[in-house]
């Protein structure tokens, strides 16, 4: 069966402590990543942090095999220096049509002041390439680099392949609903779509085998370019506790992230067009006095007021998803399942 994690917000919301999570805990055969390296993915293990853009958060579970299916794109030097930093070189497989971001397409992205700063690009030039590719110009797939020709498979037939014999697999997803090109907050969104069903597509799979959608939130949303945000907060002193204690600083952009307070309508859309069935919350412990919680009535009122009502917007809204984890510091391990 395939479970699903995608992201509630406007990215940075802790998909890849989830997903590492998840994968460290189960019994996935595959761990997929779709989408770019203009979102990084964060995962903390043993005090150790691993910064990814492209390896999927999975690579913590030594049994799991880690894919990059057709809708990825990264650049290769990138992505070596990302196989060597998690020694995952012989469990690295690569969809022959994933595209290799070329250093023109960066170079492009970084010096257009539309993309740079009315869209807030983190300009690796990802929006470059899928434009070229969506136009049918001449793009490098990971199929023509001689130094990936080991890792390349037919990653839909290996899939499906799986599933028939089955095996589990988790699909991590990138960014959030607000930076979905179809269903965000236009024109400050993405290169593409962010939700659950286009992570399928991008994969070479169906919906038939889905068990679990997870969504993550934060108790509250954060930006790191322009775009909507409910009382954005502007106080020096309450951004810096956001942006040391809760590490809001953009993992590829590295600039210090905007933070708002958490939006319900945006919650209630990703609940709706993800067909969401499990909520995953992490930075809990931005709540003072919830670090390390070991059980739901430990937490503090103020995050408990947060919690319940998150439950009662999952049961006004289809279809209806249980509240599953709850992340209640930056290690992996500091994950309290429901």
């Amino acid at each position: 069966m395939i479970d699903i994690v995608c992201g509630g917000q406007a990215g940075d919301e802790g998909k890849g402590k989830i997903s590492a999570y998840l994968s460290y805990k189960g019994n996935y055969s595959y761990c997929v990543r779709v989408g770019g390296p203009n979102a990084g993915h964060t995962v903390v293990c043993n005090g150790k942090s691993y910064t990814l853009k492209n390896i999927p958060s999975g690579f913590l579970n030594p049994n799991t095999k880690l894919v990059l299916g057709a809708g990825a794109y990264t650049k290769t030097e990138w992505l070596l220096k990302e196989v060597e930093l998690t020694g995952t070189r012989d469990r690295l497989i690569i969809d022959p049509l994933a595209v290799l971001i070329s250093d023109e397409e960066t170079s492009a992205e970084k010096n257009a002041s539309h993309f740079m700063q009315h869209i807030g690009s983190v300009g690796t030039g990802l929006g470059q390439a899928v434009k070229h590719r969506i136009e049918r110009r001449e793009v490098k797939f990971a199929k023509d680099e001689p130094l990936l020709k080991d890792f390349i498979q037919d990653v839909p037939s290996l899939l499906n392949g799986a599933l028939d014999k089955g095996e589990d697999i988790l699909l991590e997803g990138t960014q959030g609903i607000k930076l979905s090109l179809l269903h965000g907050e236009y024109p400050f969104v993405t290169s593409r779509d962010t939700t659950a069903s286009t992570f399928l597509g991008e994969a070479g799979l169906g919906p038939k085998s889905v068990r679990d959608v997870y969504v993550v939130f934060k108790p509250y949303v954060t930006r790191v370019g322009p775009g909507p945000l409910d009382h954005e907060l502007t106080d020096e002193k309450q951004l810096e506790v956001y942006h040391t204690k809760g590490h809001e600083i953009g993992s590829v952009s590295k600039r210090l992230r905007r933070i708002g307070a958490f939006e319900e309508r945006s919650a209630a859309r990703a609940i709706m067009i993800n067909n969401c069935t499990k909520i995953a919350i992490t930075h809990i412990d931005m709540f003072a006095g919830n670090d390390q919680i070991k059980s739901y009535e430990d937490f503090t009122p103020q995050a408990k007021e947060f919690l319940e009502g998150l439950k009662e917007l999952a049961k006004q809204t289809y279809p209806h998803p249980q509240l599953a984890l709850i992340s209640t510091g930056p290690d992996m391990e500091d994950t309290l399942v429901l």
